[in-house]
């Protein structure tokens, strides 16, 4: 999209974007976590509550006082993540990779490309993930799947960086689908994010965190009828902030099943590991279990 066709709204985003990806690092991060640590003083706000509401769901045998120190460790934590997605979208590839201190589990990852089958990198919204393109990038020439959202100065901005990498850009309909299934057929890697609420058509209730949730089921039928590997991906930010550290786990063997809700109840697993190492770097302020079979809306 040319800049000229943005409005004054999106044109603002943009440009805020642009000014941020400027920053230093360690400035977003102390910026970002003030902004944070103001949310969180609003215990009665809606983000508040929505986070507390999911670490009660998935932690039932935490301590309340647990539950409230992890929504506001989340709430600086995801303040922080929205920041350094706009240093890593606006800077060099170079830079991103430099920031990786180390990659644990380095090993699965290149072994499942060694196989040739195509891999699909399961990526919960935990840590930075972005930051992980870059690197990954190093290796491998990703198609990633993309569905713009509502401010295309945003689009436009994540378009920039996606330019930057040797990657494919797919939409997330059935084309995209389709182009997927025949990369992996041909040995490509992907990475999706599959821990959001799909449509009516695209998923299944599975089990995550113990709670009958409405699950997508993209990633068990493209696993079963390719027959590609499964790694689970996770960027986290260091504990003291310079840089970060990239986590790679085995997925669960049980993510290419024939039985679809065996399928998705192992992603939702895999899944769950990588969260739980960290639980206050997870995305909780997304009602991910609005749908689902046992409660009603929690929210």
């Amino acid at each position: 999209m040319d800049n000229q066709k943005l409005n004054a709204k999106d044109k603002l985003s943009l440009g805020l974007l642009r000014f941020f990806s400027r920053w230093s690092l360690p400035a977003l991060q102390r910026f970002a976590g003030f902004l944070g640590a103001l949310i969180a003083r609003f215990k009665n706000g809606s983000q508040y509550q929505t986070v507390m509401k999911n670490l009660t769901l998935c932690f039932p045998e935490q301590t309340d006082q647990w539950r409230h120190e992890k929504t506001q460790a989340t709430l600086v934590a995801t303040a922080k993540t929205a920041f350094e997605f706009a240093k890593t979208w606006g800077m060099p590839t170079d830079y991103s990779v430099g920031m990786i201190r180390q990659v644990h589990g380095e090993d699965i990852f290149h072994a499942a490309l060694a196989e040739g089958k195509g891999v699909i990198g399961i990526v919960p919204h935990w840590g930075t993930w972005e930051f992980m393109n870059a690197w990954v990038n190093q290796f491998t020439a990703p198609i990633i799947m993309y569905k713009p959202g509502k401010q295309p100065g945003v689009d436009m901005f994540v378009a920039e960086a996606r330019g930057r990498l040797n990657a494919s850009v797919v939409p997330t309909d059935d084309g995209g689908v389709r182009t997927l299934f025949k990369g992996l057929r041909k040995g490509a890697f992907t990475a999706i994010l599959p821990d959001h609420i799909p449509n009516e058509q695209g998923g299944i209730f599975a089990p995550f965190f113990g709670i009958n949730t409405w699950t997508g089921v993209m990633v068990p039928k493209l696993v079963h009828r390719t027959g590609c590997r499964v790694i689970v991906m996770g960027c986290l930010r260091r504990e003291d902030g310079d840089g970060f550290d990239i986590y790679f786990l085995p997925g669960d063997p049980d993510i290419g099943h024939e039985d679809l809700l065996t399928a998705t109840t192992a992603m939702n697993r895999s899944m769950e590991m990588l969260i739980r190492m960290a639980p206050e770097h997870y995305q909780w302020n997304y009602k991910r279990f609005k749908k689902n079979a046992e409660l009603a809306n929690p929210y």
